[in-house]
C-alpha cells in the first residue's frame, strides 16, 4: 500500500518590512536581464568573498556597511544622533566616532544596538534607492545587506542569498583576523546575531562557505549563471526555499543543506 507523501512544513507568514523600507518605483524587481539580488550572511560567513566574486563576474555591488559608515562620518546623517546615544566617550580625539568603543557597547546592550540601527537603517535604505536609480540600466545589481533578515528587509527582494558558515568556522575566522579577541568574545558576537537555523529557513538561496575557496567559487558561479540566462525565472519577492529543497536544486544552484549549530 502506497504511503501518502509527507506534508511540507507550514511556515508562518513573513513579517512586514519597516515603514521606511518601500519600493514604490519597483527598483528592486528582478526580471531576466535585470537582476536585483540581496546578499546576506552572519559575521565571518564569507559574505565579502562572495560579493567580490560577484563583482568579478560583472555585478554592481551596493554595500550597506559602507553606507552606514558614511552616515556615521562627522557631518553625516547619523553622526550626532550616534554620539548622543553612546555619550561623550564615543568620540575620539580627532572628533570621529570610536567604532571599537561603540562595537563593544552594542554587543553588550541590545537596546543600544536597536537605537543605533533605528537611526542608520532608514538612511542606508534611502541611499540604496538613490544608487539603484543611478544603476537602473545595470543588468545585475547586488545589495549587500548584513542584517537583511533581522531588519525584515528580505520580503522586498528576490532572490535572497544567504552565505552560511558553521559556528566553528565563524569562530576560527573571527579569531584569526582579530588576534586579541578571546573565544568568549567571539562567541558573544556570533550569538548576538539571528540564529543560523532561522536564516536558513528564510533564505531563498544558500551558499555554503565552510569548505575550500574553490567550492565557494563553484557555488557562486552556478548561481550567477542561473540568474543570468534569458529565461531566468524569479520567485515572488520575499520567497523562501521549500523545506525539502536539496543541494544543487535548479531553483537555486549552490543551495546547501548545512546543519545549523
Amino acid at each position: 500500500m502506497d504511503r501518502p507523501p509527507p506534508k511540507l512544513e507550514k511556515r508562518p507568514p513573513a513579517p512586514e518590512p519597516p515603514a521606511w523600507a518601500t519600493d514604490p518605483e519597483g527598483l528592486l524587481v528582478s526580471r531576466p536581464g535585470h537582476v536585483r539580488m540581496a546578499l546576506t550572511g552572519g559575521v565571518a560567513s564569507g559574505k565579502s568573498t562572495v560579493a567580490e566574486l560577484l563583482r568579478a563576474f560583472g555585478a554592481r555591488i551596493i554595500d550597506f556597511d559602507l553606507l552606514a559608515r558614511e552616515a556615521l562620518e562627522p557631518g553625516g546623517a547619523s553622526f550626532e544622533a550616534a554620539a548622543a546615544i553612546f555619550g561623550p566617550k564615543s568620540r575620539g580625539k580627532d572628533g570621529t566616532l570610536d567604532r571599537a568603543f561603540i562595537a563593544r557597547r552594542i554587543f553588550r546592550d541590545p537596546k543600544l544596538r536597536e537605537a543605533l540601527e533605528a537611526e542608520i537603517h532608514p538612511y542606508t535604505w534611502k541611499r540604496m534607492t538613490e544608487e539603484l536609480r543611478r544603476l537602473k540600466d545595470a543588468p545585475f545589481v547586488v545589495a549587500d545587506v548584513p542584517l537583511l533578515f533581522e531588519a525584515r528587509l528580505n520580503t522586498l527582494f528576490s532572490p535572497t542569498v544567504l552565505c552560511f558558515a558553521s559556528a566553528q568556522v565563524q569562530l576560527k575566522r573571527l579569531r584569526d583576523r582579530s588576534g586579541d579577541l578571546s573565544g568568549r568574545q567571539a562567541m558573544r558576537i556570533i550569538r548576538s546575531q539571528m540564529p543560523p537555523a532561522e536564516k536558513l529557513r528564510l533564505a531563498e538561496c544558500v551558499i555554503s562557505n565552510d569548505g575550500p575557496i574553490r567550492e565557494t567559487i563553484r557555488q557562486t558561479r552556478a548561481l550567477w549563471d542561473r540568474l543570468n540566462v534569458p529565461g531566468a525565472v524569479f520567485a515572488p519577492r520575499g520567497a523562501q526555499a521549500p523545506p525539502d529543497q536539496e543541494a544543487g536544486s535548479p531553483v537555486c544552484p549552490g543551495r546547501g543543506t548545512p546543519a545549523p549549530e
